[in-house]
């Protein structure tokens, strides 16, 4: 299992769970060989209010034909929220568009002046029309199709110029900001607080959005941009991804497992009957050590 796979078959570890903070993906990301970061928002002067005449368009850092570079920015566009959800048929992606539409954004797709056909130019459609995203199910329409059906809901298709020269990736958690497009100091701009304007499975969506960057090459390097504190509390330590975007999901065994394997380690999910030596506390024992050597105590 991915990663990003959640438990469906056991909810209540999903909602006993600990919440999955910025440390948390940090560790995930240094697993799969990144280098990353948490930064506070106030260190991160592109960072923009978002608004209701931006495009809700893909995360690629290269200039647009069009104008709305102050939506959000999520894989591919309205495609992010299609391969999260598992739709792969063009009815289900008009049905998105309209409701992108209905939360105030403008749905998009986008191509670049290289690819033939031209909206197979973003990547990150590619891979998905190309079976290569983990878990993830390939679409039944192809590049034209897919943008011929948002354009026809009054969506928005982008031709994107030049070349990737992206030197970062940022993951964004601060609700209703983004940063534009900058074609002289590229980065993919993730912005992860989308996932809870659509209930979206955040680590599902993040495994997915570093398994793109990867597989496209780019830069393995990542600021994770965080909500700064209210100036009368003291900062959180570790600030809870769950806190700042409306008590996002809980950490899955699949993603504590996802974590040591990073790490090099074999892990697995097994059931509680499966472990016979398990056995229940009792307010008489020891809070001991992990260590599995015998004790000179009862």
């Amino acid at each position: 299992q991915s990663v990003g796979q959640n438990i469906t078959e056991k909810e209540h570890v999903k909602e006993e769970g600990v919440s999955l903070t910025p440390e948390d993906i940090v560790g995930v990301l240094e697993g799969r060989g990144w280098k990353a970061e948490v930064v506070d928002e106030s260190n991160v002067p592109g960072l923009i209010k978002t608004s209701s005449k931006g495009l809700l368009k893909c995360v690629d850092g290269r200039p647009s034909d069009l104008s709305g570079m102050d939506g959000p920015k999520a894989l591919g566009g309205v495609y992010a929220i299609a391969t999260n959800r598992g739709v792969t048929d063009i009815d289900g992606l008009k049905a998105i568009v309209e409701e992108v539409k209905g939360k105030g954004f403008i749905p998009s797709c986008h191509g670049d002046e290289h690819a033939d056909p031209a909206p197979m130019g973003c990547g990150f459609f590619k891979l998905w029309s190309q079976g290569k995203l983990d878990g993830i199910a390939p679409p039944t329409f192809d590049s034209e199709e897919g943008k011929a059906a948002i354009l026809e809901r009054e969506g928005a298709y982008e031709c994107l110029k030049g070349s990737h020269e992206e030197k970062l990736v940022y993951i964004n958690f601060v609700p209703g900001t983004t940063i534009a497009p900058n074609g002289d100091d590229q980065a993919f701009v993730v912005d992860a607080w989308v996932t809870g304007e659509f209930d979206l499975d955040v680590p599902k969506y993040l495994v997915a959005a570093a398994s793109t960057v990867e597989q496209l090459g780019g830069p393995l390097i990542a600021k994770l941009i965080v909500p700064s504190p209210p100036l009368s509390e003291p900062t959180p330590t570790p600030t809870s991804v769950a806190e700042d975007v409306d008590a996002g999901p809980a950490l899955t065994p699949e993603d504590v497992v996802g974590v040591l394997e990073g790490r090099g380690w074999k892990a697995e999910v097994v059931e509680s009957s499966g472990v016979p030596i398990l056995i229940e506390t009792n307010p008489g024992g020891l809070m001991k050590c992990v260590d599995g050597r015998p004790s000179d105590l009862p």
